[in-house]
């Protein structure tokens, strides 16, 4: 008999499981002992037992709202073959039923890799292992659910990029033997999503060497790692501005510090090293540079907060940023600025796509992306030939660490813009997509097809019933996209909750009536609302908030921990106070938005993990904690905002409100509502109907 467990940061097994680690890291990789911690702090590690407690072996798994992946999938040799993997994984499959696939990526030259297919996973790709000349097959383990969200078009996962220091470097050129080895070397670990980059400053370094065999083997490890790129216009401002984060008398140590991290910043989020001078400044350089210096075991406790921190930073990209029209002076640059060369494509071929663009002002758009100093930063051309229909033939971005914020929201606002022009489909067409836009396309409900990403904006409030009729209408006016219809009407046939509300999502800002999710109206005070989402209130301030208001594809917002009333996933009106300032418009709902996810704190790891968002200020955190550092209070991140054509003042709510519940209408604190209070206030903000 076995029994599967899962276990915590006090379990007995603990230990044990480490044990086993170490044991077995040949094949596993190194893995420091605080992330087994990690993983069972986050009730992340599944155990075997036998019926008298023996423990045989353990499952470690890594989750994300789309998929889940094993980190370490170990059973004692002497239990092997006797089922323990399969009971191990099928605990598992239960946990992650709601994710679209459990994903696992194993040397090809590993005996352990032919235990995947057995339990259900197929090879879906490879990619070359960190291990120099090794393979990895890539393994993917689909639950049951309809090829709408099947994301298997998508092999090649974004990296989080992170640039190493040389005693890192070092440590990996060499077996393991003290514990900050082992830990470097926990970064080659193949379930990790990490790239692992250099600056040129590690020529240098290696030249530091007294014995050239030792120089001579430096530089051929090197070749083994990328090396980011120099912004020779940045480096040496970069330089003199750190300088000031460190001694006036500094050694030859401290410069190449200093050069590393200049080469760093814009380029990559991350420096990774030991050194424990460097790792005290961590929190004062990341304020000033937006650049993270930690250990390598931050690192990998933390990736996936850390992936989902580098795919949007709007508050390095608030007051910075403007979206123009092109001009004529400006064609030359974009032609030789924008064609992808790692897509193989060649300046001419880009420079044909795009004149008729230009050529044809009466059914192109052309856009570009600049920051405060007028460099360049993306070109975005909207095609509006088809009634129906968006097309977007070009959207390219160029690379840098903000490249993967400022595609979710160019993407975003081409969804609203759509969905405003009463188009009902979406669609891009451009065969060089980045990597950072694809993985946006997918986030927000787009498909392939034929190599054009598409997704259906209805802008409906429907029940699933009468969403179904027409989708399936859909199906016929739109051949192409006939399939993609069609799995729609299957899932909302089958009728489960989560999977209609990612029906739902995926066709935003369309509203199913019949989900069965909670409804809340939450009050928020102007000054913030305006920030957030809100830029008809931006506009009658002063300072105005429409310069932080445009990256607001989401945003967190901060209140007391009590009464517990709010939870996630949900849809929540925003009830816009009277606030101290004298704003028109105020005591109304306003807005609509999805909550997901809903985060229980004390204010400065809420602050720490949200900051990121960047409208709320340490301050203001502070004051909801009622300046009480030990006060748990409550963040709730939401998304998806729609701001309403036709806000509902207070005097026309008090009188639906109190034909609905029977009581006065009083908002102190978050409100549930129903769903048919939820949908008829809706409807009247937007202005339309289930007919629509």
């Amino acid at each position: 008999m076995i029994d599967i467990i899962d276990i915590n940061e006090k379990s007995p097994y603990l230990n044990k499981i480490i044990k086993l680690a170490d044991a077995n890291s040949k094949t596993l990789g190194f893995l420091p002992e605080g992330a087994f911690y990690d993983f069972a702090t986050k009730k992340q590690i599944l155990v075997a037992l036998d019926d008298k407690e023996i423990f045989f072996g353990y499952l470690l798994y890594a989750i994300s709202q789309k998929e889940a992946s094993i980190v370490h999938l170990c059973v004692k040799s002497s239990q092997r073959s006797k089922g323990v993997a399969k009971k191990l994984f099928k605990e598992l499959t239960k946990i992650t039923r709601n994710s679209f696939r459990i994903r696992v990526h194993c040397r090809r030259d590993y005996e352990e890799n032919q235990i995947w297919s057995k339990l259900g996973f197929y090879a879906i790709g490879e990619k070359p292992a960190k291990t120099k000349g090794k393979i990895l097959t890539i393994w993917w383990f689909e639950h049951e659910h309809p090829t709408i969200f099947n994301l298997a078009q998508q092999q090649n996962l974004s990296k989080l990029k992170v640039v190493i220091d040389a005693n890192i470097f070092d440590d990996l050129q060499c077996t393991p033997q003290m514990a900050t080895e082992k830990e470097s070397h926990s970064l080659l670990a193949n379930w990790l999503n990490v790239e692992l980059c250099l600056t040129r400053e590690i020529y240098n370094e290696i030249d530091r060497q007294e014995d050239g065999s030792e120089r001579k083997r430096g530089k051929n490890f090197v070749h083994t790692f990328v090396i980011v790129q120099n912004l020779d216009d940045k480096f040496q401002k970069n330089c003199e501005h750190l300088r000031h984060f460190f001694p006036e008398k500094m050694s030859s140590h401290d410069e190449s510090d200093i050069r590393q991290l200049a080469h760093s910043i814009a380029r990559v989020p991350f420096f990774i090293t030991h050194d424990q001078i460097l790792l005290n400044k961590s929190e004062n350089v990341y304020e000033k540079f937006g650049i993270r210096i930690m250990s390598p075991s931050n690192l990998i406790i933390r990736q996936d907060e850390f992936m989902r921190e580098t795919e949007y930073q709007p508050i390095q990209l608030a007051g910075q940023i403007e979206i123009k029209r092109v001009h004529s002076q400006q064609i030359s640059l974009l032609e030789n600025t924008f064609y992808a060369r790692q897509k193989q494509e060649s300046k001419a071929t880009f420079k044909q796509k795009l004149q008729p663009c230009l050529a044809e002002p009466h059914i192109f758009e052309t856009k570009i992306v600049q920051n405060s100093i007028g460099q360049i930063l993306a070109l975005v051309v909207y095609k509006r030939k088809k009634q129906g229909e968006l097309e977007i033939p070009i959207f390219r971005l160029l690379p840098n660490t903000l490249s993967a914020t400022l595609a979710r929201y160019l993407v975003l606002n081409t969804v609203l813009e759509s969905s405003n022009e009463k188009r009902l489909l979406t669609k891009f067409t451009d065969f060089c997509l980045s990597d950072e836009v694809v993985d946006t396309l997918q986030e927000n409900g787009f498909v392939s097809i034929d190599n054009h990403w598409i997704k259906a904006n209805l802008p409906v409030v429907d029940t699933t019933k009468e969403l179904v009729s027409k989708l399936i209408a859909l199906s016929t006016e739109l051949p192409y996209a006939n399939q993609y219809f069609k799995d729609f009407t299957e899932i909302l046939k089958a009728a489960h909750t989560h999977r209609i509300l990612e029906v739902e999502r995926s066709l935003w800002p369309a509203k199913i009536t019949d989900i069965d999710i909670p409804n809340f109206i939450v009050s928020i005070r102007p000054e913030y609302a305006m920030h957030l989402f809100d830029s008809n209130l931006a506009k009658q301030d002063i300072f105005g908030g429409e310069k932080s208001l445009i990256w607001n594809v989401e945003n967190v917002y901060y209140r007391a921990n009590h009464p517990q009333v709010l939870s996630a996933p949900a849809r929540v009106l925003w009830y816009v106070s009277q606030g101290s300032g004298n704003y028109q418009g105020t005591m109304s709902i306003r807005a609509c938005s999805y909550i997901d996810e809903i985060v229980i704190d004390k204010p400065k790891p809420l602050y720490s993990k949200f900051k990121r968002l960047g409208v709320y200020e340490w301050k203001d955190i502070f004051e909801v904690a009622h300046q009480n550092h030990d006060q748990e209070i409550m963040a709730f991140r939401f998304s998806h905002t729609e701001v309403f054509n036709n806000p509902i003042d207070r005097n026309e709510l008090k009188q639906i409100w109190k034909k609905e519940t029977g009581k006065n209408f009083n908002i102190l604190s978050p409100i549930s509502i129903s769903n048919q209070l939820f949908f008829r206030l809706y409807q009247m903000g937007v202005k339309t109907t289930s007919n629509t």
